[in-house]
């Protein structure tokens, strides 16, 4: 779930569009840093645009096959 209206604070999870595609990442600082470690930082971010803070993430466990 995302809210729109809340401003990034630092570590804040937000989900970003770059690269032609989207994805979630971490506020550190004056960098974003995504799920796969990348650290996107300086002229890089005039290519992002910040979508929205996430506020709760739902996982859907109804397709989960492990076993309990």
């Amino acid at each position: 779930m995302l809210d729109i209206s809340l401003k990034p604070k630092q570590g804040s999870q937000v989900l970003i569009q770059h690269g032609g595609g989207t994805e979630l990442a971490t506020l550190r600082g004056r960098s974003l840093i995504t799920e796969d470690g990348e650290a996107i930082e300086g002229e890089a971010l005039d290519d992002v645009t910040v979508a929205g803070v996430v506020t709760f993430t739902i996982c859907d466990v109804r397709s989960d096959n492990s076993i309990i």
